[in-house]
């Protein structure tokens, strides 16, 4: 929220918090009223931005959406596959801007990947990270895993055929680590390797096409292109690099909200890939935990 405060495309008018008492401290902490009641808030605004838990996502974003009110959402529409087809519907029919804030979607860095990716026949990502999860067996597919299958799906641009995946307990009681090919239409492949805890080796997405290799490390964001020449030897070419904080990638993201608020474009594709990628998780959590899905 203080990164919304500080750019000239928004005015922070009041925030809602079904705990009061958190509501106050935080309203005063920015110097905006808090409101007791969701509605005396869609009063004043033209756009929310929806920091609840995502278990909540649903019930926040679906009364904002029928107010006709632009919704910010961090992470993911939602767990429930059903919730989040329900809500990118819901955006369509009342034709209103639904975002889906994703750090990495808009680093310079990823956004050089897909301009140089142009017919992959395989990748390879990996990421291990100790983050705070909830102690579910799901956890980290909600939590971590997602952002790169979203992240792949938008590289590769086909559809999926084919999901495996495989899951072990490593360091905890609950599934912590996780191993996931996707088959595309195309004839791409990806392999995906997930950990909630830390790792010696280096996260990374690499591509592999005709002739080369592109490496984004995802830790320093540095992006590195191997070459095969006519003669048969391999050399490293440089790629230019933005250096941008993380900081600066939310305030380009949260501009690009903005604009399209202003311009009447409507955030569409985000949304649908994001549905997309829930629906391979929900396919993953198919494969490890065989019939404790409904079918979508």
């Amino acid at each position: 929220m203080v990164l919304l405060q500080q750019l000239t495309q928004f005015e922070l008018v009041g925030l809602f918090d079904h705990d009061h008492e958190n509501a106050t401290s935080m309203a005063a902490d920015l110097g905006i009223p808090a409101f007791t009641e969701l509605p005396l808030l869609f009063d004043k605004v033209d756009a929310v931005d929806i920091v609840s838990p995502v278990g909540t996502h649903f019930k926040y974003a679906s009364q904002s959406i029928m107010q006709c009110k632009h919704v910010l959402l961090s992470g993911l529409l939602s767990e429930d596959i059903r919730e989040a087809k329900q809500l990118n519907d819901l955006a369509i029919e009342a034709n209103i801007t639904l975002k889906i804030l994703h750090e990495e979607k808009f680093h310079p860095e990823i956004k050089a990947l897909r301009r140089m990716v142009k017919k992959p026949t395989y990748i390879e990502c990996h990421r291990f990270k100790n983050k705070v999860l909830s102690i579910s067996n799901d956890s980290i597919i909600f939590g971590m895993l997602l952002l790169d299958v979203e992240l792949l799906i938008s590289l590769v641009g086909s559809s999926v055929r084919k999901v495996t995946a495989n899951a072990s307990k490593v360091f905890n009681e609950y599934a912590d680590f996780i191993n996931v090919r996707i088959d595309f239409e195309n004839g791409c492949i990806a392999n995906i390797n997930c950990g909630n805890f830390e790792s010696n080796g280096r996260d990374c997405i690499r591509v592999y096409q005709k002739n080369e290799c592109i490496t984004l490390d995802l830790e320093k964001y540095d992006l590195t292109k191997l070459l095969k020449t006519d003669q048969g030897a391999y050399k490293e070419v440089p790629v230019n690099q933005s250096r941008v904080k993380n900081q600066d990638v939310i305030t380009i993201e949260l501009e690009h909200f903005a604009e399209a608020i202003s311009s009447r474009q409507r955030i569409t594709q985000d949304t649908y890939q994001s549905y997309q990628s829930l629906r391979i998780a929900h396919q993953i959590i198919e494969k490890l935990h065989p019939s404790t899905l409904f079918d979508a």
